[in-house]
């Protein structure tokens, strides 16, 4: 492994760009305040990395707004994308949960990340969430795990300073190679990860080692989404060297690469596609067979939170409304019934508890339980006795990811979430920020009561 420091990314100090004047109309100024937030968050963040000596490599739009972007209206970012090392992750998610950093994803089972998931999500805040995804491996498709090495985007890596902190991020042709192939992997559907593209070429393409990109997509079998990803960038402009482009037309592919590159961008809405076509493109066998195990027989945590009612028999129910998903899923009054809520993502990229019907004033919206205190959930309860003694736990289901508003529709009572007033099919759901109740049923010499803050 090695790593090298560009001039180039290093003057002027690019915390400097962020002090210009924001931009005067309120869409730019919403962009442009978002991202001022996110970057000194991860300022903050890069600098405690620093001190434990734990590398942190920035990926995508942050990456951009760094090195090629000069406005911070300019992009507009959802998340940050970060990528650490395997070997790291322990001690990078300490660092994250000491900061207020809470996981927001249930996964198939506990080891399904990272040996067969690419990223963990974390969030920071609550006025104005800063959601993290932090990778172990630059992409998603389970197949492009087994060619790229861990090294793949560590290797040449330049080093960005942020004030009093830095980051990693990859050399142009390691960059552009994941910038293209995570467009193709998406649908080649954002507009602005085509601008990334187009703005990451326009900066380097004079230094870019254009031999070592093709051997690069070569030697990852990324050569296919790389041109997809360069053709959709391109919208008629020459992005990189017809020489270039001709070269990796000739790079040989299989039906597994085609195969691969076509369900990518439906995984999310074909869940059962998504599984198959990882089983069949997927070098390893014991690897596939491991992922088979992890993907078709999940825990109970993940069930818990797919699944809403709680009785003797949810655990087998919930595995035959997740088998049947395929079908049921174009039923939506069958799943109103089964469930009075959803968790959906919000445009700034947070998790929200969101009504799937109407719930009227005085209905019981949903029950959570709680489990020994993690250090990463959302929600802390903090079990207070009379006789001084307290307890803090972490609050389990789908209710963690209530909103919070100085307009709440919704309060906790007990272990109970209680509409206040009507509210509308995907409406999101709110409480106060801080909110106590009176518990029956567990009392240690007393009334007990439970107290709901906010982990961050």
């Amino acid at each position: 492994m090695s790593h090298c420091e560009s001039d180039m990314l290093q003057e002027p100090t690019p915390l400097t760009h962020l002090t210009k004047p924001l931009a005067s109309d309120r869409a730019g100024l919403g962009v442009a305040t978002r991202n001022v937030r996110m970057m000194h968050f991860l300022r903050r963040l890069a600098l405690q990395f620093n001190e434990a000596g734990i590398d942190l490599m920035l990926l995508k739009g942050g990456a951009l707004l760094l090195t090629t972007y000069d406005d911070p209206a300019a992009r507009s970012m959802s998340d940050l994308d970060l990528l650490i090392r395997p070997a790291d992750m322990d001690r990078a998610f300490e660092i994250i949960e000491s900061m207020g950093g809470y996981r927001s994803q249930i996964l198939m089972r506990e080891d399904f990340f990272p040996r067969f998931y690419y990223e963990a999500e974390y969030t920071v805040g609550d006025v104005m969430p800063v959601v993290m995804d932090v990778h172990v491996r630059p992409l998603r498709p389970l197949r492009y795990a087994q060619f790229m090495p861990t090294e793949a985007l560590w290797t040449d890596a330049r080093k960005v300073f942020m004030n009093d902190a830095f980051v990693w991020v990859p050399e142009p042709a390691r960059m552009l190679i994941h910038l293209t192939a995570h467009l193709a992997v998406h649908g080649n559907s954002s507009q602005k990860w085509r601008d990334d593209i187009q703005s990451w070429t326009k900066q380097f393409s004079r230094e870019m080692n254009w031999d070592l990109f093709l051997q690069l997509a070569r030697q990852w079998r990324l050569s296919l989404p790389v041109l997809s990803g360069l053709d959709a960038a391109a919208q008629g402009k020459q992005l990189i060297p017809p020489q270039v482009r001709e070269a990796l037309k000739t790079i040989p592919v299989n039906w597994r690469d085609r195969l691969c590159l076509r369900q990518a961008p439906r995984d999310n809405a074909h869940p059962l596609a998504h599984v198959l076509a990882n089983v069949l493109t997927t070098p390893g066998i014991g690897f596939v067979l491991g992922y088979l195990y992890a993907a078709t027989v999940p825990d109970q945590k993940h069930m818990r939170e797919w699944y809403a009612h709680e009785h003797w028999g949810w655990l087998p129910t919930a595995h035959v409304c997740r088998l049947t998903r395929p079908i049921t899923k174009y039923f939506k009054p069958l799943w109103a019934f089964l469930s009075k809520t959803e968790v959906l993502r919000q445009e700034d990229g947070s998790l929200c508890l969101t009504a799937r019907r109407t719930i009227h004033a005085g209905q019981t919206i949903g029950k959570y339980a709680v489990r020994a205190w993690d250090g990463s959930s959302r929600f802390s309860v903090t079990r207070q006795y009379n006789d001084g003694q307290t307890e803090r736990f972490t609050m389990r289901g789908k209710m963690r990811f209530v909103s919070t508003s100085v307009r709440p529709n919704a309060r906790f009572d007990g272990y109970q979430l209680i509409a206040i007033k009507r509210i509308c099919s995907e409406e999101a759901i709110c409480v106060n920020l801080e909110r106590s109740t009176d518990v029956t049923g567990l009392k240690k010499q007393g009334q007990t009561t439970l107290i709901s803050q906010k982990a961050a």
